[in-house]
């Protein structure tokens, strides 16, 4: 069994098409089918069943695609360790959600000159994935569950904001009650993106007494004030993403104390303790501790 074998395999079950697996390898299409099928005698049986129609995976396959998958990122991650390493650079590799990255890489990154980041937007789960697969070497999360294995550090915890159309009945109010949310359409965080962020927010306003109706799941801010400014939905958020998102006709409102929120978390492996990682990990626990990464204040004063 050969890497590029796996390769052809994974993009042939990607692509469920010999000949577009062909053309994204750069190799013509007899190649792919001819390691395919060498392959598959080796394992004793098809890997994907083929009509003159459709590709699909057999459940050998199925069964085969995920180790096959974990191969291949293992041999990719063992070359980038190689060649930074031929390089003499010390190269970091920093997964982002969504509106968490410009403070991380506009305060913390250019403290360390002697690194060089490469940042990788992600969901907080794919994020968790990659930590542990080894292709990430930090990740910075909304309420990550990190597990066994991985380490975290609290960089800051956010009070949860609602945006609303500036005339809204409610856009009058310095703070909402939460109940006065109850039974308005809401616009948050999908569940496919993060589970844990999505079923904490939504028990946190359950647990404020309010009545919540979804009225659509959008994963990130800038793309829910179409409807918020619409008037279709109430955008429900955090500060660091309000401050970025400050549009006119948008207004964004507190909710009365005790606030729910959601925890932004730095991770990393547990095993990775020195090096590069602990000295970025060092220099964010410092902007922490001096109020770096304190919840910014809402746009127009609110």
């Amino acid at each position: 069994m050969e890497l590029r074998q796996l390769e052809y395999v994974l993009a042939v079950a990607e692509e469920l098409h010999f000949g577009r697996a062909a053309a994204r390898l750069h190799v013509t299409q007899q190649s792919v089918s001819e390691q395919v099928r060498r392959l598959e005698r080796e394992l004793g049986g098809p890997l994907f069943a083929r009509t003159s129609r459709r590709v699909s995976l057999t459940t050998a396959g199925e069964a085969f695609l995920p180790e096959a998958r974990r191969v291949v990122d293992a041999a990719r991650h063992a070359l980038d360790v190689g060649r930074r390493a031929a390089r003499g650079a010390t190269e970091i590799r920093v997964g982002y959600a969504d509106d968490l990255g410009p403070r991380l890489f506009g305060l913390a990154v250019p403290r360390v000159p002697s690194l060089t980041v490469t940042p990788r937007p992600m969901t907080t789960p794919e994020q968790i994935a990659a930590l542990s697969e080894h292709r990430l070497d930090l990740g910075l999360g909304w309420t990550p569950d990190v597990g066994a294995g991985l380490s975290s550090l609290l960089v800051a915890r956010e009070p949860l904001v609602v945006a609303l159309a500036e005339g809204h009945p409610l856009a009058g109010e310095t703070a909402l009650d939460p109940a006065d949310l109850s039974h308005r359409p809401l616009a948050v965080v999908p569940r496919a993106v993060n589970p844990l962020l999505h079923d904490r927010i939504i028990g946190q306003l359950v647990t404020c007494g309010v009545t919540v109706n979804v009225h659509q799941e959008i994963p990130s801010l800038d793309r829910m004030l179409p409807l918020v400014l619409a008037g279709s939905a109430l955008g429900i958020t955090v500060p660091s993403a309000a401050a970025a998102n400050a549009v006119a006709g948008v207004v964004y409102r507190h909710l009365s104390e005790p606030s729910p929120y959601i925890d932004c978390r730095l991770m990393w492996r547990a095993g990775d303790a020195g090096g590069a990682v602990a000295e970025l990990v060092g220099v964010v626990r410092e902007l922490r501790d001096s109020g770096a990464f304190l919840p910014p204040d809402l746009p127009g004063g609110a």
